[in-house]
């Protein structure tokens, strides 16, 4: 992979999710509704990263970025 499709691949429209919870949350909406997804699985490069910083980043994504998500498609479905 080059440096320009790494950057690619972490911008709004890649495949890869990084950042703040608020960016992940948006960039997890913004590709369900896009691809009319109804569940959405995230992989986590276990192997990469320091084990403290896997646990984190689980945390994170069950505390602040899987409610958002929730909160979202439960508000737009009212």
């Amino acid at each position: 992979m080059t440096y320009e499709q790494y950057l690619e691949s972490i911008g709004e429209n890649g495949v890869i999710f990084v950042g703040d919870a608020d960016t992940v949350a948006d960039k997890i909406i913004k590709m369900m509704e896009l691809l009319g997804l109804k569940r959405f699985y995230l992989h986590l490069p276990i192997a990469s990263m320091p084990h403290k910083d896997v646990l984190k980043a689980i945390e994170i994504y069950g505390k602040e970025v899987v409610p958002k998500v929730k909160k979202y498609f439960k508000d737009k479905s009212k």
